[in-house]
């Protein structure tokens, strides 16, 4: 929703429409200031600005717990830097704003889908569109502040800072089964810093399935290795976010066994297709929404092309964002153990 449309003090309740339709129509240096960044508007903006003959520059706050809750995603600076754009770290850092050669926005929202309004499950923010001497003085004043170049090394000890984080306490447990969503997001969010556990997207034919993977269920891999014959590297107590052939993501699982060569149900369930995806983990439930939410794994990823062998690798942050995404997305905050 949009007042008096790129006017002087008009009044954004998306500041999505305002900040997509500026960077396509640049005219001049980019400065942009964000304490939070989700993987997918950064990719969007690393696209623009690699196009872009302007300087593009971008004031954020490396924050380790912020990566932890997956409000902060570094695989997504790592993407701006790749496209030209310097990135600078600023301590305690807040502010929200865009200013776009001679235009500028102020307001309340991150750099992120939900903060921009463009996500399945928006915030409520509020911003307004700057006028030209509002906008030198917001230059002016984002370029005085205190700030360092961040750099490859510093994303790094961002990462190993954000996996060494723990919670003190997790929150009461209220609702389904006796434990709130709430309270699996974050016990999942603790389990994913173990680096024992190995964090993995999975791809599952067909539509999403929601009351399978409510309880104990499976799921099989093809062959890997150079002779086809070596069983996946999925093993007990690993954590997988599961994909449906719609693109879906809907469900995290852990891993409760080995591989297992065809075993007798899974024949049973799969057909003529245990042949093809022979081996077997089974799974236990960690958080499965209610209802089938808007999450697609492009959102998470550059590339999903690895997914043609069944399974991929996430990073710590694509998981978090994942677990955190689908909190979000969720009406009443609850899911089932």
């Amino acid at each position: 929703m949009v007042f008096n449309v790129m006017k002087e003090g008009a009044v954004h309740a998306t500041a999505a429409d305002w900040l997509y339709e500026a960077i396509e129509r640049v005219d001049g240096d980019v400065l942009l200031a964000s304490p939070y960044l989700s993987y997918d508007v950064c990719r969007h903006l690393a696209r623009v600005a690699s196009r872009s003959d302007y300087r593009w520059q971008l004031f954020t706050c490396l924050d380790p717990s912020a990566v932890a809750n997956g409000f902060l995603r570094t695989d997504g600076l790592r993407e701006l830097q790749n496209g030209g754009v310097n990135i600078r770290h600023v301590d305690r850092l807040h502010a929200k704003t865009f200013v776009v050669g001679g235009r500028g926005f102020l307001g309340s929202a991150n750099l992120t889908g939900a903060g921009l309004g463009s996500s399945k499950s928006p915030n409520v923010e509020l911003g307004v569109e700057l006028g030209m001497a509002q906008v030198l003085s917001v230059k002016v004043a984002m370029e005085s502040w205190s700030s360092r170049e961040i750099t490859a090394d510093d994303l790094k000890e961002l990462h190993a800072q954000a996996r060494q984080l723990t919670r003190a306490a997790i929150p009461s447990a209220d609702g389904i089964g006796g434990v709130s969503g709430l309270a699996l997001v974050e016990q999942l969010l603790l389990d994913a810093r173990d680096r024992e556990r190995s964090l993995w997207l999975k791809s599952e034919y067909g539509v999403p399935a929601l009351d399978k993977w409510r309880s104990e269920w499976f799921f099989g891999n093809p062959p890997q290795g150079p002779d086809r014959k070596w069983p996946p590297t999925i093993k007990p107590g690993d954590l997988v976010l599961i994909r449906a052939q719609t693109g879906d993501c809907y469900a995290v699982v852990e891993v409760t066994s080995r591989p297992e060569d065809r075993p007798k149900d899974y024949v049973e369930e799969r057909g003529h297709e245990a042949n093809r995806w022979p081996w077997v983990n089974r799974t236990k439930p960690r958080f499965v929404p209610h209802e089938l939410l808007e999450l697609k794994a492009n959102e998470l990823v550059r590339s999903t092309g690895g997914l043609q062998n069944g399974y991929i690798r996430l990073s710590f942050e694509q998981f978090t964002d994942a677990v955190r995404s689908l909190a979000r997305l969720m009406p009443d905050g609850r899911g089932s153990a």
